[in-house]
């Protein structure tokens, strides 16, 4: 510690995934206590890093963006392929779901709520209301098939 910067070994090798290191300094200075009276060297070292957009685009919101446009593809499936559209309706969400957890456990804890947090809650509302959607669609299409039997067994 007593060269400074030059102390420090192995930084400009350092890599990680959501950060790039931009700088670093370190501190020798000596701090007065009151608690065991005296004076002692305190060591610091700041450093200052990056975050890696990159990172984020490829591992939250390109696959977010993709949940959502494979939960629309239900909206051109035949409502009567009930098979195909639940299973695409509760996979999107799934699937959502697991992004949603991934993103809150790479990202430091905070106690308000964050733009990404706002992003990924609407791209669910949306793989959800697909969902729901054809839940709406077999809804009337039974209905209007039940109709039209009470109507035929009338006449």
């Amino acid at each position: 510690w007593k060269n400074g910067s030059a102390s420090v070994q192995g930084l400009l090798n350092l890599e990680l995934s959501q950060f790039t290191l931009v700088s670093y300094d370190t501190l020798l200075f000596m701090k007065f206590s009151l608690i065991s009276p005296g004076t002692y060297a305190r060591l610091s070292f700041s450093f200052l890093l990056c975050r890696n957009i990159l990172y984020f685009i490829l591992q939250t919101y390109l696959p977010a963006i993709l949940l959502v446009i494979v939960s629309w593809v239900s909206f051109w499936i035949n409502h009567e392929s009930v098979p195909a559209r639940i299973a695409l309706g509760i996979t999107t969400v799934l699937t959502m779901t697991t992004v949603i957890t991934g993103a809150k456990h790479s990202l430091p804890k905070i106690s308000y709520i964050k733009a990404i947090d706002v992003y990924l809650g609407m791209c669910f509302l949306f793989t959800f209301a697909a969902l729901l959607e054809y839940a709406a669609v077999n809804f009337e299409a039974s209905s209007r098939t039940r109709r039209e039997s009470k109507g035929t067994r009338k006449l």
